[in-house]
């Protein structure tokens, strides 16, 4: 584990690191581009849950439900090639030689995470695009293990933290 975030999102979480050898290579064949290192680190360490009954990360997932690729593939199936979407203006669903989103987790309360990816980028310097009930769309610069770490254990993390209503950060595997 080389993500000082992923370590401390352990240390929150009170969790043994799986170490899960996550084969990337098909999902980031079908984006198209390659998928930050801490993402991946994340996704590896703690394999496929979710976060304080409140944050579910996508991974490379056989049983399809948190399936990265699969979800980016449906959003951008459902959403016009070209001119503006009216599902995420001002941004557009990311597509291969474009910049975009790309959905890396779902919350509860209608709370949606996304990479601003481009090939032009390192995806460690990728923006976060988040949107949910009540707030509207924000990009953070920050990594998405940080991130994460702040949303379960930062209670200033506003309108984005779940500290004060869960203020003992857990995880859930699901099979």
């Amino acid at each position: 584990m080389n993500s000082m975030w992923t370590e401390r999102i352990v240390e929150a979480t009170n969790r043994d690191p799986l170490r899960l050898g996550i084969s990337w290579g098909s999902a980031e064949e079908d984006l198209g581009t390659t998928l930050p290192q801490d993402f991946k680190t994340l996704a590896e360490t703690f394999g496929k849950g979710e976060f304080s009954e409140f944050l579910r990360v996508l991974t490379v997932d056989g049983t399809k439900q948190f399936d990265l690729a699969r979800i980016w593939k449906a959003f951008l199936d459902g959403g016009p090639e070209d001119g503006p979407d009216p599902v995420f203006e001002p941004y557009r669903i990311y597509r291969p030689g474009r910049r975009g989103l790309i959905p890396w987790a779902f919350g509860e309360m209608k709370c949606s995470y996304f990479w601003l990816a481009s090939d032009d980028d390192d995806p460690a310097s990728w923006p976060i695009v988040t949107q949910g009930d009540p707030y509207p769309w924000q990009e953070l610069r920050m990594s998405t293990t940080e991130f994460v770490y702040r949303v379960l254990t930062d209670p200033e993390f506003e309108p984005f933290s779940i500290a004060r209503l869960m203020p003992e950060p857990d995880f859930y595997p699901m099979d």
